[in-house]
C-alpha cells in the first residue's frame, strides 16, 4: 500500500510544492486548505498524472488517491475539525507536513485584536494541536514523519510582524521538544526553516520580496529530503544558513535593531 501524506496549506505556495513532490513518489494525499475550489483542481491534476507506489517503491495498478478537506485553521476549533475529518476518511497518516500559516505587517500594539487572535490560532495553536493529534496516532501505529514548517525568524527577532516571528520560534522549540519525547517510537519530527520564499505569502502579509528570495520548489525539496532523513531541522540555501547562524552569534539587542531595520525596509517596498 502507498503511504498517505497529510499536507496543510496545500492550495498554493510550499504546500502545493510538497503535494507535487509526494505525488511524484506515488504517495496518496490528504490536502487541506481554506480554498476548496483550488484543492479540488489540484487533486484532479495530481491523481490524473501520478501512479501510486507501495512502500517498497513498486508501482500499483492505480492512480494516487487524493482527498481534499476544506479547513480554516485560524479558528480555535480548526485543528480539531480537520483532525476529525481526516479520521473520518479511515486512512492512517504516515507523513504529515504541518505547513499552513500566515503573517501580517503590523506592530503588536496596532494590529486588530481579532486578527491577531486568528493568527495565533493559525500559527501556534493549530500547529501544536495537529502535532498532538496526528503525532499520537503515529506513535500508536509505530511509525511516522512530521515536518513542521518554521522559518529563519525562529532564530532572531522579527519586529513589525507581531506574532509571526514568535510563532516560528515556538514551532522550532516544539519540534525540538517532540524530538526528545518521541525518541525510540518510530516517529521523527523535523523543522523546515526557510528564509524569504517566492510564494504569495509576502504580498498577503504586506511586504516586498528581497532579491535573494528562494524558489518554493527547491525549498520544498530540501524540506522533503530532511524529513525523509529524519533530521532535526534544515535551513535551505547555503547563504541563508550561514547568514542565519552568523546573525545568531550577535548580541540580542543588536539583532533586534537589525531585524527592525530590515522589516521596515521590506514593508516600505511592499506598499
Amino acid at each position: 500500500m502507498a503511504e498517505t501524506v497529510l499536507i496543510t496549506g496545500a492550495s498554493g505556495g510550499l504546500g502545493l510544492e510538497f503535494a507535487r513532490i509526494f505525488a511524484s513518489r506515488g504517495c496518496d494525499l490528504i490536502l487541506a486548505a481554506r480554498s476548496l475550489d483550488k484543492l479540488q483542481a489540484i487533486a484532479a491534476q495530481l491523481s490524473a498524472k501520478y501512479q501510486a507506489r507501495g512502500r517498497d517503491g513498486a508501482a500499483e495498478n492505480r492512480s494516487i488517491h487524493v482527498d481534499v478537506i476544506q479547513a480554516d485553521l485560524s479558528l480555535e476549533s480548526g485543528a480539531r475539525q480537520l483532525y476529525d475529518a481526516v479520521k473520518a476518511l479511515g486512512r492512517p497518516v504516515d507523513q504529515f507536513v504541518n505547513n499552513a500559516g500566515a503573517g501580517k505587517a503590523a506592530t503588536t500594539v496596532d494590529i486588530d485584536p481579532e486578527e491577531l487572535l486568528g493568527l495565533i490560532h493559525l500559527d501556534v495553536t493549530s500547529y501544536a494541536m495537529l502535532c498532538r493529534y496526528i503525532g499520537a496516532d503515529m506513535v500508536r501505529q509505530g511509525h511516522g514523519k512530521i515536518l513542521n514548517v518554521s522559518s529563519t525568524t525562529a532564530f532572531f527577532p522579527d519586529p513589525y510582524f507581531n506574532i509571526y516571528g514568535p510563532s516560528k520560534a515556538f514551532v522550532m522549540s516544539l519540534t525540538e521538544a517532540m524530538r526528545g519525547e518521541l525518541r525510540g517510537t518510530g516517529v521523527t519530527v523535523t523543522a523546515l526553516c526557510p528564509g524569504p520564499v517566492r510564494t504569495g505569502w509576502a504580498e498577503r502579509a504586506g511586504k516586498a520580496y528581497p532579491a535573494m528570495a528562494a524558489d518554493p520548489a527547491k525549498v520544498a525539496m530540501t524540506g522533503y529530503r530532511a524529513m525523509q532523513a529524519g533530521r532535526l531541522y534544515v535551513i535551505p540555501g547555503l547563504g541563508t544558513a550561514v547568514g542565519t547562524h552568523l546573525l545568531s552569534l550577535l548580541p540580542r539587542p543588536l539583532r533586534v535593531q537589525i531585524g527592525a531595520w530590515w522589516q521596515r525596509a521590506m514593508i516600505r517596498k511592499g506598499r
